[in-house]
């Protein structure tokens, strides 16, 4: 089982911001030099952080991304769940080939059965939570 850079790169993100909340915003550079993440990749994250409004932004010299909650009210689950549909996918959710039917398959019954309950483990955990790990 692999958990993809784009779940990771949130959660680090998300822990970089929490460490200013709620004092100011945080320029993209600033996090992508510390956590020495790809500037780049991390517009892609943030912009869907801000779409499903786990933090907001303001441009200008003072400003950046910041946490739109404390991190103590952001559960784990929601960041992960805001950049992807499931933790833990069959290689035929990638465009793999598979003969069997979806709606007989036991793998993806399996994986969705897995991910409910990753994600129902996850909502127990906060964001302050997860920096103290």
């Amino acid at each position: 089982m692999k958990i993809a850079k784009r779940e990771d790169f949130a959660l680090i993100f998300m822990s970089e911001l929490s460490k200013y909340y709620p004092q100011k915003y945080i320029s993209l550079s600033q996090i992508a030099k510390q956590a020495h993440l790809s500037s780049l990749f991390l517009k892609h994250i943030a912009a869907e952080l801000l779409e499903k409004g786990l933090i907001e932004s303001r441009e200008g010299i003072s400003g950046g991304y910041r946490l739109k909650k404390d991190p103590k009210d952001i559960p784990v689950s929601e960041i992960v769940s805001a950049i992807s549909e499931g933790v833990v996918a069959p290689s035929c959710a990638h465009g793999g080939t598979c003969r069997i039917k979806k709606s007989s398959c036991s793998c993806i019954n399996l994986w969705d059965k897995v991910n409910k309950n990753l994600f129902g483990f996850l909502k127990n955990i906060s964001l302050s939570d997860f920096n103290k790990l």
